[in-house]
């Protein structure tokens, strides 16, 4: 496994690079404006959302489990102006207080985590109330004969990607965490498989006070 996570970790940035100049790194853009005050983001990878942070974050704090990703990022920080936190932490532990954060950054991360429940119980954990959620993930069709052959070759998928699931249905997790959906688009991730092409990007909010 460390061979497959060491070859992932060095090509994975030339394997998406169509697709990021494309479509992703637009979206991204567009998505981290709203990025600001105490920021963590999970999964960072390679560091591809670096570029695109605003100056209005004042603590920028990146997680990345894997030690061969986490190498990568650390050789790309430098790069850019805005200091920032390397951590190991996974999404589903987070080592932070209760409402420390006013923004958690996701972005292609959702559909790899060993659990989604778990992942969005500490982000919503380390939210301050009113802090929000800004993610970029691919999600579940929204056709019948296009789920079929998602669930078909999610095993293989898996497998090949990281962990990658097709049928993660990340939008329903994220209101069933209790946190409010303020804006979303929907998108198709150009060039990509059907399987893997339906993309939400949007902003959810942890409600400041409990119903």
């Amino acid at each position: 496994m460390s061979f497959y996570n060491r070859l992932m970790a060095k090509y994975y940035d030339a394997a998406i690079g169509a697709t990021e100049r494309r479509c992703f790194s637009p979206w991204r853009s567009q998505l981290l404006q709203q990025a600001e005050g105490d920021l963590l983001e999970v999964g960072a990878g390679t560091g591809l959302n670096l570029p695109h942070y605003p100056q209005q974050v004042e603590r920028l704090i990146l997680s990345e489990p894997d030690p061969y990703m986490r190498r990568r990022l650390q050789q790309k920080l430098p790069i850019h102006k805005q200091p920032a936190q390397i951590t190991a932490w996974p999404a589903e532990k987070i080592n932070l207080a209760d409402g420390s954060l006013d923004t958690v950054v996701s972005t292609l991360v959702l559909c790899s985590v060993d659990s989604v429940q778990q992942s969005l119980q500490e982000l919503f954990r380390v939210l301050k109330p009113g802090g929000q959620l800004l993610f970029l993930e691919h999600v579940i069709a929204n056709d019948a004969s296009t789920v079929r052959w998602q669930k078909f070759w999610e095993p293989l998928w898996k497998c090949a990607c990281g962990n990658c699931h097709l049928t993660r249905d990340t939008v329903y997790k994220i209101e069933e965490m209790g946190m409010i959906i303020k804006d979303m688009t929907e998108e198709t991730i150009t060039g990509a498989p059907s399987i893997v092409r339906r993309a939400v990007i949007g902003r959810a909010q942890k409600p400041h006070s409990k119903a």
